[in-house]
């Protein structure tokens, strides 16, 4: 499957992609947005879901990479999905007696700083599903909606595994900003 990162453009994708003249023979999958204005540019890759055999109302959990290829900062400020009655972003962290503990991020924020990537991972930072309305099941996706304070909502599609899937398996789409 072809590698393609999801790109949200603070300003006018659609116009800065006419105003560069790229050439519409091009074979390469990866769609390239410049930001002009300066701002945030987010690039989301590898979202997943571990599925969630025979759990009713129970929770989920949703993973990615979140990556600022812009010049200003941004945060990941909410999240939603029909498949669960809330969502939350959360961090698992270990205590000083050696405990996990899961909690909402400070702030209920996951900050993007202009260079940085943050990854969202099993036992680190996360997309928490509460109750779920059905099982997450393995070969199945679902819409999960982000929220950023830069960029805006994007709508990606989550697809469910037993375990994480290997980095670039998941198709993306390209995205401008609404």
């Amino acid at each position: 499957m072809s590698r393609v990162p999801i790109l949200l453009v603070a300003f006018a994708v659609a116009l800065g992609a006419a105003a560069c003249g790229g050439e519409s023979g091009d074979d390469d999958p990866t769609a390239v947005a410049t930001d002009h204005s300066g701002g945030p540019q987010i690039v989301i890759e590898d979202p997943w879901s571990r599925s969630t055999p025979n759990v009713e109302a129970g929770t989920g959990i949703a993973y990615m990479t979140l990556s600022n290829q812009g010049d200003a900062p941004d945060r990941l400020v909410a999240a939603k999905t029909a498949m669960a009655a809330a969502v939350e972003l959360h961090i698992d962290e270990v205590d000083g007696n050696g405990v996990m503990h899961m909690r909402m991020v400070e702030g209920g924020v996951i900050d993007i700083l202009p260079g940085e990537t943050v990854r969202l991972e099993p036992a680190g930072l996360h997309v928490m599903l509460i109750e779920l309305v059905e099982p997450l099941k393995e070969g199945t996706s679902y819409p999960l909606t982000l929220k950023f304070e830069g960029v805006g909502e994007v709508t990606l599609d989550v697809p469910v595994a037993y375990e994480e899937p290997e980095p670039g398996s998941v198709d993306a789409i390209v995205v401008p900003e609404s």
